[in-house]
């Protein structure tokens, strides 16, 4: 073996050897003290060498950095306008001074009374389309998560034509919302419609019910949101479906388990975070959703379809009160807060209280073993 050092041995030495006291400190320039890097750096980008050439250093960088761009766009696209439609809530802006909104009179908290209890132009208060968008919202997730399921179960094994299938079942998903309302209004349309006929036809309807004016129009409007998003929670359930493993499964059928009992123990169990996720998120869109109940009704739109962002649309641009609309918006964030504390609760909290209370219970088992 020769005695000549390897290559990069110079290097290695040179940086476990100690360095002199204040060797840091000789001012605003410093050179470097590592064979083969002759450049000039600043003190106050050291972190710049240690996170390049020092893997371990690296490693102590917080993580922070890494959301940093995220968060700052999140900010600019999100934030900012979040925080102007807050400081708009406590002013008196209307048609007259809406140029100049910033130098607009200070209205406090009056805005939120007036909007929370005053009717808008359609005559329907903001209270009474909170309880319109809860119940659009609960009853179209509880109608789409049992079609979604059972799509994604039918597409779950494999025969001749399921990517045909599954591509089918993602047609009312890939149509955008505007026509899906356009399409619906021509279906419920009175006597011509497709509704009417087939309803007809099956005895089940008279020919003119009338689904786009009078309470079956929210009917119409469950029916036609529950067709348009079922296939956003069949995506997430056939995904779950896939991640489950196939040994699990085929170890439970070796055992004696039927379908039911494999769906029973092993299937719905595994899937109960992506349920959490699938209310959270079609809960989310459901109480947001403007396009469908705007265009499918028109301006000659019933009381039982005045959704809370119709009203908060109503309030600011035919009545041109745009304080109580941004209070009013407001609300809407509030209540849209709820569906998103849940499921951070059914995904987080739940299962780390779940742990501690498994982990105190171990604990308490083996101290009264040991005593």
């Amino acid at each position: 073996m020769s005695d000549q050092p390897r290559a990069g041995e110079n290097l290695a030495v040179a940086s476990r050897a100690p360095r002199e006291p204040g060797a840091d400190d000789q001012g605003l320039f410093v050179r470097s003290r590592r064979p083969g890097f002759r450049w000039l750096r600043f003190r106050w980008l050291r972190f710049l060498r240690l996170g390049f050439l020092r893997p371990s250093a690296r490693r102590r960088e917080p993580a922070v950095w890494l959301v940093a761009p995220g968060t700052l766009f999140f900010l600019l696209i999100v934030g900012i306008p979040l925080a102007i439609v807050v400081w708009t809530s406590f002013l008196r802006i209307g048609s007259g001074n809406i140029a100049n909104w910033a130098a607009a009179p200070f209205a406090g908290v009056s805005n939120y009374s007036n909007g929370l209890t005053g009717p808008n132009v359609l005559g329907v208060s903001v209270l009474e389309s909170v309880w319109i968008s809860i119940k659009f919202s609960v009853l179209a997730t509880l109608a789409s998560t049992p079609i979604a399921f059972f799509a994604a179960l039918s597409v779950y094994h494999r025969f001749r034509g399921r990517a045909l299938l599954r591509s089918i079942y993602l047609v009312p998903y890939v149509i955008p919302g505007f026509v899906i309302a356009l399409l619906a209004q021509l279906g419920f349309h009175d006597t011509s419609g497709a509704v009417d006929r087939l309803l007809h036809a099956l005895h089940l309807a008279p020919a003119s019910t009338f689904w786009l004016i009078g309470p079956n129009a929210f009917w119409a409007m469950t029916f036609t949101e529950v067709w348009e998003v079922w296939p956003f929670i069949y995506l997430l359930l056939l995904a779950g479906l896939q991640a489950i493993s196939r040994d699990q499964l085929d170890a439970a059928t070796v055992d004696g388990a039927g379908w039911w009992a494999r769906l029973r123990y092993i299937v719905i169990p595994q899937l109960k975070g992506i349920y959490a996720l699938a209310f959270a998120l079609s809960t989310l869109f459901h109480f947001g959703n403007f396009t469908l109940p705007y265009i499918m009704f028109g301006n000659t739109r019933p009381a039982s379809t005045v959704t809370l962002p119709i009203n908060i649309y109503y309030i600011a641009f035919n009545g041109f009160d745009f304080g109580v609309a941004s209070a009013t918006a407001v609300f809407n964030v509030l209540i849209l807060a709820v569906p998103a504390a849940v499921y951070l609760w059914v995904v987080r909290v739940r299962p780390a209280r779940a742990r501690e209370a498994l982990t105190a219970k171990g604990a308490a088992t083996a101290k009264g073993a040991a005593v």
